[in-house]
């Protein structure tokens, strides 16, 4: 048994340091963006309980280049170890569709989707 907890270590070590790589060279983890999926468009004043206040980039004042026109979505994306739902603006016509993996920058509302 005590040379079983040397090799789970290890293993535990690799497998969590493979979490932290980068998606892409644009989008890295280390960044903030993670790849999430398009659930649903929303409107401004929609109740969207699975969504946290600090995931709902309709609270956060949008400066004025970024108030025409918007489009809301609701997404989701893994964050160990919870699934977590947002959502996010979005500014030019995009033909997003349920199911849809994009790029997102989990802590900047500004920041537009980027396509997956």
């Amino acid at each position: 048994m005590k040379r079983c907890y040397p090799t789970m270590t290890c293993s535990l070590l690799l497998w969590l340091s493979g979490c932290a790589t980068s998606l892409d060279a644009q989008h890295p983890i280390e960044q903030g963006w993670r790849v999430a999926y398009v659930d649903h468009d929303v409107t401004l004043d929609e109740s969207t309980p699975l969504v946290r206040f600090g995931e709902d980039c309709r609270a956060i004042p949008l400066t004025q280049s970024q108030t025409a026109p918007i489009r809301w979505v609701m997404l989701h994306f893994q964050r160990p170890p919870e699934e977590v739902f947002r959502v996010v603006p979005i500014w030019a016509e995009h033909p997003l569709t349920e199911g849809q993996s994009v790029y997102v920058k989990v802590d900047d509302c500004a920041k537009p989707l980027a396509p997956h």
